[in-house]
């Protein structure tokens, strides 16, 4: 059964209150936007639910019975109550930003650089999911997101980032053991991690035929960071990923980009948010913020650290 099968019309109720507050039908119904005799119907709407009087009809006001004391006291705290929520539901919409990412994209760039949001923004709170599951924005499940696509998805807004490419990295030991990688071809001395048809792909862009390479990859996982993290403990392996999202371990000198060239793919990352909410400030602060990074969807490749070479 209905919880709530046994309670009176809400309108009657909210009139009741504000009728008991003000002790006055006619100011009463200025408060609400109501005539007079509006209220008046809504006050004996609730009193025949009840069964009894809520009201004494004075000449010029009204009097609440002991009943209708009773009962004020309990309506005025559960619109207090229903007032507070709405309000800490609204604050914290206003004051929350979720963020949906792609998992790598989330644990190697945005995380590590989230901070510096936070620290421009301090009035909002940050939170980030990073599931692989595409999350429903226009619902509100989040406010914002990154994903990877041909730039279009109904209702939202999207905003180029930058397109989604995959090179080789080798961490730095591998280098040191098995180098100098001079030619494409010299990666063949590793194990290869990472799909297999990206390495295909890559190679034979670079004018290496691709029959050369394994029929499958040594390991490939779930992640770019984790086959990144396999490699990096393998120490005879060269990983096939997206390098802007190793910038971090790029510049310290912890993997090395061999060469250059960059195999392109069909889809990019976008920046995405429901169209409705474009003017919502921590929206416009936080896209105004995700494209005029300095660096951001950039690497530098002129840095010792990375140490590229040009492919033949």
């Amino acid at each position: 059964m209905d919880n709530f099968a046994s309670l009176p019309p809400v309108n009657a109720i909210r009139v009741f209150e504000a009728a008991a507050r003000l002790g006055n039908f006619t100011r009463t119904g200025e408060a609400l936007g109501m005539t007079q005799a509006a209220v008046s119907y809504q006050v004996k709407l609730l009193e025949d639910r009840l069964g009894f009087a809520l009201f004494e009809r004075k000449a010029r006001h009204v009097e609440l019975t002991v009943r209708g004391a009773q009962l004020a006291r309990g309506t005025s705290e559960a619109f207090r109550l229903l007032e507070r929520t709405f309000r800490d539901v609204r604050e914290d919409r206003d004051s929350v930003l979720t963020i949906t990412a792609l998992p790598t994209f989330c644990s190697n760039w945005l995380v590590p650089r989230i901070g510096s949001f936070q620290i421009d923004h301090p009035h909002l709170a940050v939170r980030i999911d990073s599931r692989s599951e595409l999350v429903d924005i226009r619902a509100g499940d989040a406010d914002i997101g990154i994903r990877m696509g041909r730039g279009y998805w109904p209702g939202l807004e999207a905003r180029h980032l930058f397109d989604d490419k995959t090179a080789p990295l080798v961490p730095a030991q591998a280098a040191v053991r098995f180098g100098p990688f001079e030619k494409p071809e010299d990666l063949l001395r590793l194990r290869l991690f990472g799909p297999m048809h990206w390495w295909s792909a890559w190679m034979e862009e670079c004018g290496v035929d691709p029959a050369r390479l394994p029929e499958r990859p040594a390991l490939e996982l779930e992640t770019q960071t984790m086959e990144v993290s396999a490699a990096i403990a393998a120490g005879d392996a060269a990983v096939m990923v997206t390098p802007i999202y190793f910038a971090e371990q790029l510049a310290a000198g912890g993997l090395l980009q061999p060469f250059e060239h960059e195999s392109p793919h069909t889809h990019s990352h976008y920046l995405v948010f429901d169209k409705t909410r474009a003017v919502e400030p921590k929206i416009k602060a936080f896209v105004e913020w995700m494209l005029f990074q300095p660096m951001a969807f950039c690497l530098n490749r002129d840095g010792p650290a990375q140490r590229t070479v040009e492919s033949p």
